[in-house]
């Protein structure tokens, strides 16, 4: 009886420790009234990124990204200041922004933690579909939550207003007006 109990014990705790450090995957998507090219200089732009994305609380890096170029960018999370080391990973104009956040600093998060974060536009006729993917990897998250909060992010209704929505076809509003 020793054993088997033994056995399923450590299992379990090997199946919790590999779940607690499986990478976990955010996505939102929207649509947006403007074409991919109209979209790409409100998510190339560092300015203009920080805007939209209210989690950031500035970025250590003017003009546009750059391939392989590392800033610092100062985040609010989980009502706590925090920073890291940022790397633009890939730039496909028009299409593909990815982001990699290493070296965290602040309290109640990991040092180790790794967020890869994408935004990706795709013309649906005279429209943008805009997809926002945030993978976080070594979270630390307990393992009950990541599964939640990926159900919620894929399933459950947006909470808030899309800012880079928003901005973008106001931009294009006041242009006809204009």
């Amino acid at each position: 009886m020793v054993g088997p109990s033994f056995r399923s014990n450590r299992m379990c705790g090997e199946r919790h420790s590999l779940i607690k450090h499986l990478p976990m995957k955010i996505r939102q998507q929207s649509l947006i009234d403007c074409l991919p090219h109209e979209v790409w200089p409100y998510v190339f732009s560092p300015e203009h990124f920080q805007k939209w994305n209210e989690k950031i609380v500035s970025m250590e890096v003017q003009g546009e990204f750059r391939l392989g170029h590392p800033f610092v960018t100062h985040y609010r999370w989980r009502q706590e200041q925090l920073q890291c080391l940022t790397q633009v990973e890939r730039i496909e104009p028009n299409r593909l922004l990815e982001l990699r956040h290493s070296s965290f600093v602040g309290s109640r998060v990991r040092s180790e933690m790794e967020v890869v974060e994408r935004v990706t536009l795709s013309r649906r006729g005279s429209r943008t579909r805009v997809t926002k993917t945030v993978a976080m990897r070594n979270h630390g998250l307990p393992w009950l939550l990541a599964p939640l909060l990926w159900i919620i992010s894929r399933f459950g209704k947006p909470v808030g207003e899309d800012h880079l929505k928003e901005m973008c076809e106001n931009r294009k509003q006041a242009s006809r007006r204009g």
